[in-house]
């Protein structure tokens, strides 16, 4: 990637640099202008406190645990074609990805088998491995807490830790899943998906608004109409209705969050704040000083009245006002010779 940048960019216009938090400090504190992260709760709270004593701008976003609301008039097969690609992108190293489906009783059974059958046959081929061995035991971690409290392995949820599996974790379907587990409160950054049955959309909105997370949700059904009236009631900077966070790529529209998950924004013009200032330049092109300039005298008093006056509706006094500003004009210029 920095090679292909490099290609294209001036010499030195994007710099890199590996390390921990004392290298992020230390780049904080190095005089830039603004600052944008992405990264954790933790450690995006320590960047906001560090730009905001220092006066810099701060884009921050610190993760997300977005969900999908699968209502019972779905389009089934697409549903499950479309929450699959967004579960498993990047092996769900994402932070848009899809890590909990919200799925109505109804339809729950067909909705989990089809992922099962559609997730065993996925390879490695198809989903990418873990980025690092920490992210892997913390995915694997996960889904031993939410089989220790009741649920389900619907197909996945065991590395076998054979050289040739690598980093690689197998696609996993949680059915059963409540808010006791870890996988439906913290970030899972994984080939994970948390199922959770519920009566309906007002149980899903519900449910949604309770994380502690803002990034993104989705909504999907046949009737578009009430889909956008649902996304009305969600808690969350990005809302698609069958789909899932393809606008983070779509530079025109804002990426954004709420809660834990920050308030930077990302794309879009909202995002121009962050590094840029607004300047006003005025020219008065008059040869008459103003009225309210010094010396101060009741002339300008009785004008501020009438004119505060008629933005009342009293204008029982406007008649005087052609009187008084000849009265200032003449004050002002007399008095500055």
């Amino acid at each position: 990637m920095l090679e292909r940048l490099a290609a294209e960019l001036p010499d030195g216009l994007v710099q890199t640099i590996e390390g921990d938090g004392r290298a992020g400090a230390a780049l904080i504190g190095a005089g830039i202008d603004a600052c944008v992260f992405t990264g954790s709760p933790r450690t995006g709270r320590i960047v906001r406190v560090q730009c905001a004593e220092l006066g810099i701008p701060a884009s921050v976003e610190m993760g997300g645990k977005d969900a999908a609301i699968v209502l019972g008039d779905c389009d089934l097969p697409r549903t499950v074609a479309g929450i699959t690609s967004w579960s498993l992108g990047n092996a769900g190293q994402a932070c848009g990805a899809i890590e909990i489906a919200y799925v109505e009783k109804a339809i729950a059974n067909e909705f989990v088998e089809r992922l099962r059958q559609t997730w065993t046959r996925l390879t490695p081929e198809s989903v990418a491995p873990m980025g690092n061995a920490r992210q892997l035991d913390i995915v694997a971690a996960q889904v031993e807490d939410a089989r220790a409290k009741g649920a389900t392995v619907v197909c996945g949820g065991v590395h076998r830790g054979e050289a040739r599996d690598g980093l690689w974790y197998p696609p996993t379907v949680l059915d059963g899943c409540d808010e006791r587990m870890a996988v439906m409160q913290d970030e899972t950054f994984g080939p994970v998906l948390a199922v959770a049955r519920i009566e309906g959309a007002a149980e899903g909105i519900r449910r949604v608004n309770r994380s502690r997370y803002g990034l993104g949700a989705s909504i999907w059904t046949r009737d578009l109409a009430r889909g956008e009236r649902l996304a009305e009631r969600l808690h969350v900077g990005v809302v698609n209705i069958n789909n899932h966070a393809f606008t983070g790529a779509i530079p025109a529209l804002p990426w954004s969050g709420t809660k834990d998950t920050g308030f930077g924004i990302a794309n879009g013009p909202d995002a121009l704040a962050t590094f840029v200032r607004p300047r006003v330049t005025t020219v008065d092109a008059s040869e008459l000083p103003e009225l309210y300039w010094m010396p101060y005298d009741s002339a300008l008093r009785d004008l501020g009245e009438i004119i505060a006056d008629a933005q009342i509706g009293r204008i029982l006094g406007a008649w005087k006002l052609p009187l008084l500003i000849r009265k200032r004009l003449k004050t002002i210029r007399d008095f500055f010779g």
